[in-house]
């Protein structure tokens, strides 16, 4: 139609020709719209199917490591991909109806809506699978409109992307994370949304810089926190914390050794340049025990640390970085975990603080240069001084030495190699070099390897700091 009235050149003249082509215009505008409807529909499809293949990893990792339907990893899995299911199919259905009817497509919300979607169209957001450098590349290839339509429509898409840059996803973040505040109905992940974004804004003109890498409420939330600028830092340390951190803790206690670790880091660097030290909370971590004492959780969480260690070696500014990967307590299983996934990670050192083991029966399993893995036990931390491995519970239990609930803070461990998962980290067998360690000054030696004037703070900011070689 458009065609034809064209081709009529100035030769169709008058009221008709007036409201003929308001009528074509009209017409032609909810076409597209419904078009770009269509478009937005695909992407939304892509999402969710994403998020249902996350949930389908976590199954897949709980009935391997022999975990039963009752499972709470796996009910919370399953109890994800219905809610993704429904979230999706009523998006849908929505989305349909205004593409069969331009309902709702009123001139300034169908204009809104060409651009956003227009801006992903001509994006092409790459496909799933694609690496962090390929990610990378893409990136780098939009232009400075697309990118700004992309971080601030769509956080959703960018926020948590990896292979685009660290300044890029803070600001698709912090956009993500108003809006998810402004929607969030439960009390406690309100109150931890809004810690975080209070940080941030406490961190706001001070050094170092804080950025926010990751935000979302999949599981029991996500959140990935940078003190200073991953992509122009010298040396990058990414700290995993373990069992019972909670969303709220990425503000709080974890958010604090994250900082205590920079602050360590760049008194020790000297002439290197930069440092930057992450807490990465992007898996959920067990509340407690019985879940702490098994594997699931590390193993669904190993792939998206590896894939998020990979986005910023692929997004650095200048010279490749120095990595070390930190992990304590439960964190450390995953950094383990990790590490032993085909192609390893890309870490040059891994720190393990307060292990209960990684899996792994040896250091060289972890994938780094030998002499690169490092482990810090205080003289009575239960989790590495005390829980014996699973065979020596059982054979103490069969024995009747102990209740079982008491049995963990009785039965010394110290002399034994094997621990809960695997090899000891800090046994002469495994093969990491030890850090310094100190039973703190409150009866509670687990929780003080990352305390400022701490003797493993100290060495850990060496390691952070000495470069591969």
């Amino acid at each position: 139609m458009t065609g034809a009235r064209a081709a009529t050149g100035d030769d169709w003249q008058g009221q008709a020709a007036l409201r003929a082509g308001l009528v074509v215009d009209a017409d032609r505008l909810r076409l597209i719209a419904a078009g770009e409807q269509m478009q937005a529909m695909a992407v939304l499809l892509a999402q969710c199917a994403e998020e249902l293949r996350e949930a389908g990893e976590v199954v897949g990792a709980v009935l391997d490591g022999g975990g039963s339907p009752d499972d709470a990893v796996l009910r919370a899995a399953m109890a994800r991909a219905a809610e993704v299911d429904g979230r999706c199919s009523a998006a849908l259905l929505s989305s349909a109806a205004q593409a069969r009817d331009g309902s709702a497509l009123d001139l300034p919300a169908a204009a809104t809506q060409l651009a956003a979607v227009t801006a992903l169209v001509a994006a092409e957001l790459p496909p799933r699978g694609s690496t962090p450098a390929e990610v990378r590349d893409w990136w780098e290839h939009l232009g400075a409109d697309e990118r700004r339509m992309l971080t601030t429509d769509m956080p959703q898409l960018i926020g948590s992307l990896d292979g685009v840059p660290c300044a890029d996803r803070d600001r698709a973040n912090r956009s993500l994370l108003d809006r998810l505040i402004d929607s969030e109905g439960d009390v406690d992940r309100l109150a931890a949304l809004t810690a975080i974004r209070d940080r941030l804004r406490r961190q706001q003109g001070a050094f170092p810089p804080a950025l926010l890498l990751a935000i979302g409420a999949e599981g029991q939330g996500r959140a990935v926190l940078a003190f200073g600028d991953p992509d122009h830092a010298a040396d990058v340390s990414v700290y995993v914390p373990g069992m019972g951190t909670t969303l709220a803790d990425v503000a709080g206690k974890d958010g604090v050794r994250a900082l205590a670790i920079h602050d360590a880091a760049a008194s020790a660097s000297g002439a290197r340049g930069p440092a930057a030290s992450v807490v990465w909370l992007g898996y959920d971590p067990p509340p407690g025990l019985p879940g702490g004492a098994s594997a699931a959780r590390a193993v669904a969480g190993a792939a998206s640390y590896g894939r998020f260690l990979a986005g910023l070696r692929a997004t650095a500014g200048g010279a490749s970085p120095h990595i070390t990967a930190v992990g304590h307590s439960y964190g450390s299983l995953l950094v383990g975990k990790a590490a032993q996934r085909p192609g390893g990670i890309a870490a040059d050192d891994i720190v393990l603080l307060g292990s209960p083991g990684t899996g792994a029966a040896r250091a060289e399993q972890l994938g780094v240069e030998p002499g690169h893995v490092w482990a810090a036990a205080a003289p009575d931390d239960p989790v590495t001084e005390r829980l014996p491995a699973p065979p020596q519970l059982l054979a103490a239990l069969l024995a009747g030495h102990a209740p079982a609930l008491a049995l963990p803070v009785h039965l010394h461990a110290a002399g034994h190699a094997q621990g809960w998962f695997g090899t000891r980290p800090v046994a002469p067998a495994f093969g990491a070099r030890p850090l310094p360690a100190e039973d703190g000054p409150d009866g509670t030696p687990h929780s003080h390897y990352l305390d400022p004037g701490s003797p493993t703070l100290a060495a850990l900011a060496a390691v952070v700091t000495t470069p591969p070689g």
